[in-house]
């Protein structure tokens, strides 16, 4: 744990569940935030110094966004599914089938439609988390790769050119651009069919010209990705597949 985060647990009642809420106080952080996380876990981040009825009472505040959080965390938790033998994985449009192997070195590779990751100890309680994290890394890489590919096409077809390329794990947003020419794609757009990325490359270098979703915004995407309507549409059923 590092030194400059002191750590409290607060319990608080939504509708009728007790939960347990992680409250970290962070040196030189500026504002106070609510996360919760994939698994239903909630966090509280704070600056240093903040008291904890401050806390309390931003808890009780919220306490309606946090009941509709947890339900859609709650609701979606109950179609993943868990990553073992066999699990199929979205692969840009493709279906890889994730393999296991308990020789190697802990590597990750594609054979074909088959994902496999090596030094995989089935016995172990953590198995799946021991999946995770190589997985997840493997399609960063691959993110990182395929992202830069398509920003390039994409950035001398739209006649625009971008300062740099950040991959990130958001867990609400797909992509940004900022007013100094950066784009931010998420890497969980791997997920996603290649024309569905495109459609959000071209959405994020066209705030290089508007930086607002003005009808001149979505004029410029739409001369690109025509079909930016079902793009979009697609890209809001995405749902996590672990």
């Amino acid at each position: 744990m590092p030194m400059d985060r002191v750590i409290h647990q607060r319990r608080i009642v939504i509708s009728g569940r007790e939960e347990c809420i992680r409250v970290a106080f962070v040196k030189n952080r500026k504002r106070i935030s609510i996360l919760v996380d994939d698994a239903g876990g909630i966090q509280v981040r704070c600056p240093s110094g903040i008291p904890l009825k401050q806390v309390d009472a931003l808890l009780v505040r919220e306490k309606e966004w946090l009941n509709n959080r947890l339900s859609n965390v709650r609701l979606h938790s109950h179609h993943r599914q868990q990553l073992g033998e066999g699990t199929p994985l979205p692969f840009l449009g493709d279906c890889l089938t994730l393999r296991l192997g308990h020789w190697g070195r802990g590597t990750v590779f594609r054979c074909g439609d088959d994902l496999w990751i090596t030094r995989i100890i089935l016995d172990d309680l953590n198995h799946e988390l021991d999946i995770r994290r190589p997985l997840e890394r493997w399609y960063q890489r691959g993110a990182r790769a395929y992202f830069a590919q398509r920003l390039d096409y994409w950035a001398r077809k739209m006649g625009v050119s971008f300062n740099q390329l950040h991959v990130r794990g958001q867990k609400t947003r797909w992509g940004s651009c900022s007013c100094r020419g950066n784009i931010n794609l998420n890497w969980r757009l791997m997920w996603a069919a290649p024309r569905v990325v495109d459609y959000v490359v071209v959405h994020e270098l066209s705030h290089l010209s508007h930086m607002d979703h003005s009808a001149a915004f979505w004029e410029r995407v739409g001369r690109f990705v025509p079909d930016y309507l079902e793009c979009r549409k697609r890209l809001k059923a995405i749902r996590s597949p672990w």
